[in-house]
């Protein structure tokens, strides 16, 4: 595929030779993102802001890149807009008018509730793109752990859709009688849920849109006006035989290398072991902090299918009530 790019004032972002390794800052945030709790959160979003992440992601779930190779899909990416943690009010103001092309991973406004995206940025869209003029995808990217949020519990489903549609909001300043609709552009929210996902929903990816149904007659009228706005939810689940992108984020999960050097093609030619040997041992660590956590989780489950109240599993166990009930818990929405 050609791909026509867009004139624009910034610097080419250069395309890497197949003969260059991934960097070594990603081979690092890889093996990192496997710890757990706070470090967990921190540890993905830093993963999920590498370029050489965030392309087969995208080549593998956003329409627009189908028949793009990664290549392309990098020349069209704006790597200067890529945030993780930048703060910015959505209120119109000097400052945030001067500032550059990068993205804000937080929206807040005097009657909305803060938004703080996990990772967001910018990237051309080949499909609309032309020579003289420039039309970007807007894409947030979220890593959630759990696909059953709790404190308050509500569906993922509904917050990605009020995310995307912030996005788009964003794109506007204060609304008046000369606001320039024509500028939106598309957005896209890009959920990845790891745990808790029910049985039925587990190895899943989704597509929900914003499209046209003709009631009375036909409305011809371009796509790229009304298709505004795509929400992507990817459940994960229990090891599958299809491959592809649920192949792809259990490597991502697991510090696993070799299984994300399969779909990578940015900047991978030579055999990944000899520069990744100096972090082999903290991958090692984070992989079997993941198995004591599953033997653990396995005891009591044990425990509790053999006909234990988890009083007496607590007892058994010596381990705290409230993590015999969340594994109780845990256990009977997955099987849901």
């Amino acid at each position: 595929m050609t791909l026509i790019y867009p004139y624009t004032k910034e610097k080419t972002v250069p395309v890497p030779r197949r003969g260059e390794i991934m960097r070594d800052e990603t081979k690092m945030d890889v093996y990192t993102s496997g710890v757990t709790g706070a470090e967990y959160d921190a540890g993905m979003k830093q993963l999920m802001s590498n370029k050489e992440i965030i392309v087969p992601i995208l080549q593998m779930t956003v329409p627009e890149f189908k028949t793009c190779s990664q290549e392309e899909i990098l020349q069209c990416l704006d790597i200067s807009s890529i945030t993780k943690d930048d703060f910015v009010s959505d209120i119109p103001n000097v400052e945030k008018d001067l500032r550059l092309t990068k993205e804000d991973s937080e929206l807040s406004s005097l009657v909305e509730k803060l938004v703080r995206f996990d990772i967001r940025f910018k990237i051309i869209n080949p499909k609309l793109s032309t020579e003289k003029i420039r039309v970007n995808l807007h894409i947030d990217m979220e890593a959630q752990k759990s696909y059953r949020p709790s404190n308050p519990s509500y569906p993922i489903l509904k917050r990605a859709v009020y995310y995307v549609a912030r996005d788009l909001s964003s794109q506007l300043s204060t609304i008046t009688q000369t606001t320039d609709y024509s500028k939106l552009e598309k957005c896209y929210s890009i959920w990845i849920c790891a745990e808790d996902v029910p049985k039925k929903l587990q190895n899943t990816l989704t597509e929900y849109s914003f499209s046209k149904k003709d009631i009375i007659g036909v409305a011809d009228e371009p796509e790229e006006d009304y298709e505004l706005l795509t929400v992507i939810i990817i459940r994960l689940g229990k090891e599958t035989e299809e491959k592809g992108i649920f192949d792809y984020l259990k490597g991502l999960f697991t510090g696993d290398i070799k299984r994300i050097q399969r779909y990578s093609h940015i900047e991978w030619s030579e055999p990944f072991q000899e520069e990744a040997s100096k972090m082999t041992g903290f991958g090692d660590m984070i992989y079997e902090r993941g198995i004591q956590q599953g033997r653990h989780e396995g005891m009591i489950l044990g425990a509790l299918m053999s006909g234990k109240t988890p009083e007496e599993v607590s007892k058994m166990l010596n381990l705290p009530l409230e993590e015999i009930k969340k594994v109780q818990e845990q256990q009977m929405t997955v099987n849901k």
